[in-house]
């Protein structure tokens, strides 16, 4: 073997000890910019209240006839009456679940985000870069269909399919079946809250679509434990 291919294949080996490093790094750090922020984990509301309000602190703006569904939901509660859904155990559903003062679990995938709720025990399913679904060709239910994506570093989340069984909070807050809900969640204070913005659409019992915001704290080392519904409403 001549001096200069001798040269040749050192001088190419000592290049590719400098440049495997430099591009395994590129890589890397192109596929870690490419992954969405990892919002798993347990969560618990910063502020619990049982009336939502907008982003400004105001009522929702109700029709004529949302307004009577929420003055007939107030009035119940006044008269100490458990609304049929508590006091037979039935789920609150979204986005009531969220507004529940107990922890949330968040499991995180890059098909399905699922949300398990320590009040009541409820799950819901978020299915991720799905279309949202034929609103004729599903089946109402308390959590609703939901279809989520990510948009940089906020998880977008429309939600549809929700029957008019359950309320908004727990101050009765009315909806029909035609509501629409878009959630936007993005970690904020370095990870350690997760600021939930939702807005709604429902034109037989709002105005105009509305927005309220939410913010969870991280909780780790918290677990979500038993959460008995009947023993609690069983004398009711």
């Amino acid at each position: 073997m001549t001096t200069t291919r001798i040269f040749r294949r050192s001088a190419l080996a000592a290049l590719a000890t400098l440049l495997i490093p430099s591009l395994l790094a590129t890589t890397t750090n192109v596929q870690a910019a490419e992954l969405p922020p990892d919002i798993g984990g347990i969560w618990q509301l910063t502020n619990y209240t049982t009336g939502v309000r907008t982003v400004d602190g105001q009522l929702p703006p109700l029709t004529g006839e949302g307004k009577a569904a929420y003055a007939a939901n107030l009035a119940a509660r006044k008269q100490m009456k458990p609304r049929e859904d508590m006091s037979r155990c039935v789920p609150s559903g979204t986005p009531r679940a969220m507004f529940a003062p107990n922890p949330l679990m968040i499991l995180q995938t890059a098909r399905k985000i699922t949300l398990v709720q320590e009040y009541q025990h409820q799950l819901r399913h978020i299915y991720m870069d799905e279309p949202v679904p034929d609103p004729d060709a599903i089946e109402l239910s308390f959590t609703g269909e939901s279809v989520g994506h990510w948009e940089g570093d906020t998880l977008v989340i429309d939600t549809i399919g929700l029957h008019r069984d359950t309320v908004l909070d727990r101050e009765g807050m009315p909806h029909t079946t035609d509501m629409s809900i878009k959630e936007r969640l993005r970690l904020i204070e370095g990870g350690k809250q997760l600021e939930v913005v939702m807005s709604f659409t429902d034109p037989a019992y709002y105005s105009a679509p509305w927005t309220t915001r939410i913010v969870f704290d991280s909780k780790p080392g918290v677990e979500l434990t038993e959460y008995n519904c009947l023993g609690r409403y069983e004398d009711l």
